[in-house]
């Protein structure tokens, strides 16, 4: 009977520190847009309850830790048994939310499932699944990857699948880290960059070519994103409040709850827009320490998948880092005009259930990855005892 390795709980205490964080963050963020509850502003469906969207968020935190704990102690074996159906069933989800009357349609993007007063992004789930199949199929190649017929146009056809799927509903923003992530995962697998920029990328291209030519919102969002002054009360107007709530958090801060930029002047405040309110109510101080907690989470997801011997479990494991650190990074980028705005929410901090549960979820099979670096050392000790005598 193998042995049963014990979690990291540097990453766990590191989650919990982040996701706490957070909560408190939607609580700030959010109560002003929940408590002017007119139709006018959107939010008549809060009813005037400040705590609207943190009790939601609890509710989707509840769900997300028992799925960490659920992720994190069935048997790493089944990953490899399911990957297949895990991914086949977040491919057919993608498909299925395209389709009117099952689809819902918010903001000009069908990208969501209706499941009861909730709403469900398969998108975020799909991300999950393309990681397991990826590092599943790479896995099974071992060398065979660097072949580019037999080892690497199988997965990199299935990205691209996925990839355009979400394109189509359209939604830029996960569909880059989508792909961002599975590039990720078949270059540390062993596939040759060179294939992959020389197949992908006018693929990627034709693609985002095509959506920005029949999106107008995302010619809007480039020239926003060049020259926001242009049309400040318009199409720069986002990202222009963002730079004044963050400017205006100065070194140390407005102090916890004391943000100008949430009364409606910072639309999204509590969803793509958090980070600004952080860096407003606690300044650049406090936004650092959060970005440092944030870099040990990842650095600690990275040694872990290092350690392990699995080549499988590292893989999931890079795939998991991978798609919170590029998230991470999108929206950071975009709301500090680093990059073009994108509307995707910060991992673990943003107010959003699909969000917060992938990344729960996933932190519970990167925390799985660790017990299996733990037997390892458990089973070389036995071994070397065993050797020993």
């Amino acid at each position: 009977m193998k042995t049963r390795g014990v979690p990291d709980f540097l990453l766990l205490f590191l989650t919990a520190l982040i996701v706490g964080f957070g909560i408190t963050m939607v609580l700030s963020s959010s109560s002003i847009f929940a408590l002017t509850s007119f139709t006018s502003n959107g939010c008549d469906y809060c009813n005037g309850d400040e705590l609207y969207f943190v009790k939601r968020q609890i509710r989707f935190l509840v769900l997300g830790i028992v799925g960490m704990l659920v992720a994190m102690n069935i048997p790493f074996s089944f990953y490899k048994r399911n990957f297949l159906l895990i991914a086949t069933v977040s491919f057919f989800a993608l498909l299925l939310v395209l389709v009117p009357g099952i689809g819902e349609n918010i903001k000009g993007a069908r990208s969501w499932f209706r499941i009861g007063s909730s709403n469900l992004q398969p998108a975020e789930f799909a991300k999950l699944g393309l990681i397991l199949y990826l590092a599943a199929i790479i896995s099974k190649k071992g060398d065979g990857i660097r072949k580019l017929k037999s080892g690497l146009m199988p997965p990199l056809l299935v990205t691209g699948l996925f990839f355009l799927l979400i394109v189509a509903q359209p939604d830029l923003g996960s569909a880059a880290i989508l792909l961002g992530t599975g590039l990720i995962v078949m270059v540390c697998g062993g596939a040759r960059l060179r294939y992959l920029i020389v197949i992908g990328g006018p693929v990627v291209a034709l693609a985002l070519a095509a959506y920005i030519t029949v999106k107008q919102h995302a010619l809007n969002r480039i020239h926003s994103y060049l020259d926001p002054w242009s049309d400040p009360l318009n199409t720069g107007y986002n990202i222009i409040q963002s730079w004044i709530a963050i400017a205006h958090g100065g070194l140390s801060g407005t102090g916890f709850g004391k943000s100008i930029q949430k009364y409606l002047y910072l639309p999204e405040a509590h969803t793509d827009f958090i980070f600004s309110i952080i860096s407003e109510e606690l300044g650049f101080i406090g936004a650092s320490i959060f970005l440092l907690i944030y870099l040990l989470f990842l650095l600690r997801g990275i040694h872990i998948c290092l350690r392990v011997k699995d080549t499988f479990a590292s893989l999931v494991g890079i795939g998991i880092i991978s798609m919170i650190a590029l998230q991470a990074a999108i929206n950071i980028g975009g709301v500090t005009g680093i990059i073009p705005l994108t509307g995707v929410p910060l991992p673990f901090i943003s107010y959003g259930g699909s969000s917060l549960l992938v990344c729960l979820i996933s932190t519970g099979i990167l925390l799985n990855v660790s017990r299996e670096v733990s037997r390892q050392k458990v089973d070389e000790q036995v071994t070397k005892t065993t050797y020993t005598v």
